[in-house]
């Protein structure tokens, strides 16, 4: 009997296993650089997007001199596009196939870069003004980094759906304010190389280590490829940061 209730539970701990990771990708724990894209901003470089053919790039640390810069799929550069905004992180959204940036403060903007226009889709939706939070990339919910914890809010609603802690991130400046988010996965800083994984519930999953360091606000995730940016650190005189994609 004892043999049996053992095979039982061991069947049963095999079997929440096998769901819990039904579906998600293996990740490689040490990736190499996949692509580059040299970036000429004002002060940092924070975030980057791609909208299915073109990337897009943020810069942020100064209001008059915040830029969006637009790459095609070669990574070739196509414009510059004056914002405005003095940006923490940029997400496309593909269900309405906007653009949107999270501000120094708490309210989340939505731009037309080719009209010039730019408004308030919700006022004080974030907890923290230097938050650099991320985009699922169905669009349906943004994930904001805050002493640790992880809070899930609804695009369409703008309301917290749920917080979360995550059992470790790299409180430093910059880095313990910053979230990527991928399908299957949540990302976070441990250290300036280092890269945590968790799960979309906050169960840790394992960690990256980079061939490079990287800007703390600079994590993001698009295009199927983890992102961090080797700052430009360049005030009001500009200067070239670059942006280094991973294949995980």
């Amino acid at each position: 009997m004892k043999k049996i209730i053992r095979y039982c539970l061991f069947v049963l701990v095999m079997f929440l296993f096998i769901r819990a990771t039904c579906g998600r990708p293996k990740l490689s724990t040490k990736p190499m650089t996949g692509v580059e894209i040299m970036d000429y901003v004002f002060f940092h470089n924070v975030s980057i997007t791609f909208d299915g053919d073109h990337y897009f790039t943020l810069n942020g640390g100064n209001e008059n001199y915040c830029v969006v810069n637009e790459y095609n799929a070669d990574r070739n550069f196509i414009e510059t596009y004056d914002v405005g905004l003095d940006g923490r992180a940029l997400f496309y959204n593909p269900k309405d196939k906007n653009l949107y940036v999270k501000i120094y403060g708490t309210d989340l903007w939505a731009i037309d870069l080719y009209n010039g226009t730019a408004g308030v889709r919700f006022s004080d939706i974030f907890e923290e003004d230097n938050s650099s939070p991320a985009f699922s990339p169905d669009g349906k919910c943004i994930y904001e980094l805050t002493d640790g914890d992880v809070r899930v809010i609804d695009f369409k609603t703008g309301e917290e759906l749920e917080r979360f802690a995550l059992e470790s991130y790299y409180d430093e400046h910059g880095y313990g304010l910053s979230i990527a988010a991928s399908k299957h996965y949540l990302f976070v800083w441990e250290y300036e190389d280092r890269v945590l994984v968790y799960d979309l519930d906050g169960e840790y999953v394992t960690k990256i280590k980079l061939p490079r360091t990287g800007y703390g606000f600079s994590l993001s995730y698009c295009n199927g490829m983890l992102w961090i940016a080797e700052d430009a650190d360049a005030s009001t005189d500009g200067g070239d940061g670059y942006w280094y994609g991973f294949e995980l």
